[in-house]
């Protein structure tokens, strides 16, 4: 009996799902038996490391030539080309969505807030500048009536002929 059910109708070679890992199983197995080959003629050979490090290496200068190719660097260049080409419908779509729906979109928010964050800033120095303001003019209040003060006070004083002590303007 075979791991794979089949229909009747449907042949078992049709399968891509059981080609696929067939050939991934086949792979693994054929890896398998050239690793234990290899392993069974290295007794005495190069050490572990130095046979890892070689395979790196050389894997490493493989990929890096095959990068340099005009081949690879053509793809990579229309791969990126078609990337921007699909980002600019993108927002060419959000934007008539947007434009459709009455949404605002991120453009729109931030002019929105670098106008609130503009106001805010001016209305923080407008505050400053009236705490500075009534910071002097308590400074003021607290020091004390000055010289020119008190004679202006006595003066409006001596003037309305009312001196009573009880006066708290006194």
């Amino acid at each position: 009996m075979s791991l794979y059910k089949t229909d009747e109708g449907f042949s078992s070679t049709a399968d891509p799902a059981r080609d696929f890992l067939e050939f991934w199983k086949n792979y693994f197995e054929q890896t398998a038996i050239q690793t234990k080959i290899l392993f069974e003629t290295m007794q005495g050979g190069k050490p572990l490391d130095q046979l890892q490090n070689q395979a790196l290496a050389s894997l490493s200068q493989n990929l890096d030539d095959f990068m340099r190719t005009p081949a690879f660097l053509e793809v990579l260049k229309q791969s990126l080309k078609r990337m921007v080409e699909l980002k600019k419908m993108q927002d060419q779509m959000s934007q008539a969505v947007s434009e459709q729906t009455g949404l605002p979109l991120t453009a729109d928010v931030r002019g929105v807030f670098e106008r609130v964050n503009s106001a805010e800033q001016t209305i923080m120095k407008q505050l400053a500048m009236l705490d500075d303001r009534l910071k002097a003019i308590e400074k003021l209040l607290s020091s004390g009536p000055t010289e020119k003060q008190q004679k202006r006070k006595r003066a409006t004083t001596r003037d309305s002929g009312d001196d009573a002590p009880s006066d708290p303007a006194d």
